[in-house]
This record gives structure tokens, C-alpha cells and sequence, in this order.
């Protein structure tokens, strides 16, 4: 591992991190023109949250990545069926690893008061970001425009929303959001680029890019028919 690794990331947190604290403060100062009463916990939490996001940061650029690179590598060496499996198997398991889903799932089910059950919804966004990694190996195999996975899929999804119970919409394009989180973005990505590399050469790494378009997308297509099931289900 390179020794400024660490120096370079810490530097990026904290880049990050100053523009919130800056508005942060001139929102406390200059609008509401007090100081927050639990400015200790404040304080506190800022300094929790820098090196929770540094020590992330550090572990996705010395494993996840790596990771993801070999992994992709190995893949693109074997049967394209076999690739087809590991690729579907994981993108749904890296869904269950994202926090943000996570927390998006508790949130539907405790809104609905339990209707929507956090062990139905999360599953459903996993499906959809198994499919999407499916459609994004079939664009590498076939060398196919991202453009023609992306357009059909939002018509669909307009018709799909036209369609679906208006609760539910604003709950699908969230899964959408969610779904691309950190844990999806920095493993699932770096194993569809080399994968695209490898197969198509060094040049083309250009073809696993569009995957977080595409994963973006097929979540809110699964829970807005979703929707529509579960609205026919309650009608009969």
C-alpha cells in the first residue's frame, strides 16, 4: 500500500466534510442567529462522521476495489453462462450489504405502519440491481449503446408510474437512489470494468461505465410493478 495513501484520503474527507460544517454554520449564525444547545454532540458527531468517511475511503481504495478488479478479471476468463450467475448472485448480495437500503427499507416499513415490510422491499431492490448488472454484462458481450438499455427503460418507467398506486411511486424512484450507494458503486462497478477490459481490451473500459445509470433504473422498474401487484391483490 502506498505510505500518502492515508494523507491523500484524510485530505479528501476532509474537503468534503468543510463545505457542510461551513454552511452548517452560517445557517446557525447569520438565520436562526443562535448557538445550537447540544453543540457539544455536535461536535462530536462531526468528528465521528470524518473518521468513520476516512476509514471507508481508505478501506474501499486497499480492498473493495482490488477486490473488484480481480474479481472481474477471474470472470472474464470464463464461461459467459457461468458469468451471467456470479454477476446476477452479486448484485443481489451487495444490495443486502448497503446501508442505505437498509435504512430505506426500515423507513417504508415503520411509514406504513408495517404494511410495506422491510423483508419484502429490500429484497425487490436486490433483484433489480441483479438484473441490471445482467443487462449491463449482455451490453459488453454484444457491445451494445447504453442508449438502448437506458431509453426503453424510462418509457417503461413512465408507464409503469402512470399505472402504479400513487404511494407507491415516490418509493420506487428512492429505491432507485438508494441502490447506487457507496458499497454498490465501489464493488460492483470496478468488477464490470475489468470485466469489459479484459474482454474487450484495454480501450474499452468505457463499456462498464452507464452500470449505475442502469442500476439506478431497474429498482424503481421491480417496485413500481411491485405496486401494481399489490394494488390488483387488495382490489380482488
Amino acid at each position: 500500500m502506498d505510505l500518502n495513501l492515508p494523507l491523500k484520503i484524510f485530505v479528501e474527507v476532509i474537503e468534503a466534510i468543510i463545505p457542510v460544517i461551513v454552511l452548517f454554520l452560517i445557517f446557525q449564525l447569520f438565520v436562526l442567529k443562535k448557538v445550537p444547545p447540544n453543540i457539544k454532540q455536535i461536535i462530536v458527531g462531526i468528528f465521528m462522521t470524518t473518521i468513520g468517511f476516512f476509514l471507508f475511503m481508505l478501506g474501499v481504495r486497499i480492498s473493495l476495489i482490488p477486490m473488484g478488479e480481480k474479481i472481474g478479471t477471474v470472470l472474464s476468463g470464463t464461461n459467459q453462462f457461468l458469468v451471467l450467475i456470479v454477476i446476477f448472485i452479486v448484485g443481489i448480495i451487495v444490495i443486502f450489504a448497503e446501508p442505505a437500503v437498509s435504512i430505506l427499507s426500515y423507513e417504508i416499513e415503520k411509514v406504513s405502519s408495517g404494511f410495506l415490510k422491510k423483508r419484502y422491499i429490500t429484497p425487490i431492490i436486490a433483484l433489480g440491481v441483479g438484473v441490471s448488472l445482467l443487462l449491463i454484462i449482455l451490453r459488453i458481450y454484444f457491445e451494445i449503446s447504453i442508449a438502448y438499455i437506458l431509453i426503453p427503460g424510462y418509457i417503461l418507467i413512465m408507464i409503469l408510474t402512470y399505472i402504479a398506486p400513487r404511494d407507491i411511486i415516490p418509493i420506487a424512484f428512492d429505491s432507485g437512489a438508494v441502490a447506487t450507494g457507496p458499497v454498490v458503486v465501489t464493488f460492483a462497478l470496478p468488477i464490470i470494468t475489468s470485466i469489459a477490459i479484459n474482454i474487450l481490451g484495454d480501450k474499452s473500459g468505457v463499456f462498464g461505465l452507464g452500470t449505475i445509470g442502469v442500476i439506478a433504473m431497474c429498482p424503481i422498474i421491480f417496485i413500481l410493478i411491485f405496486g401494481i401487484i399489490l394494488k390488483r391483490r387488495m382490489k380482488s
